[in-house]
């Protein structure tokens, strides 16, 4: 049986996008962890999910969002997201200051 939400071109893009940076964002964590197994690529994924779950909590107790029922999975994904967006960019800029400091 087919759901009765249908979503104009809009929200699927942006729900692709949402879907696939935050895919990405573990994909990378999960196969780097495989790969280099040292202790910090852990104490990465472990820092992930801990803040996709506060970010995700912020989400669905938030009052402004929901206009009707809340939507678990809505925010779920959202606060995945904002979690991996928030955390590649403190990675990369912690990096980028990394190798400032080693020329």
């Amino acid at each position: 049986m087919m759901s009765d939400t249908h979503l104009s071109l809009y929200e699927f893009l942006r729900m692709f996008v949402v879907i696939g940076v935050t895919l990405i964002g573990y994909f990378y964590l999960i196969l780097n962890l495989i790969t280099v197994r040292k202790l910090g690529g852990v104490f990465q994924l472990l820092a992930l999910i801990g803040l996709s779950a506060i970010f995700s909590f912020m989400m669905f107790r938030s009052e402004n969002m929901w206009s009707g029922e809340p939507s678990f999975s809505l925010a779920l994904m959202f606060g995945s997201f904002s979690a991996t967006v928030i955390f590649y960019m403190f990675k990369i800029m912690i990096h980028a200051f990394e190798s400032l400091g080693r020329e």
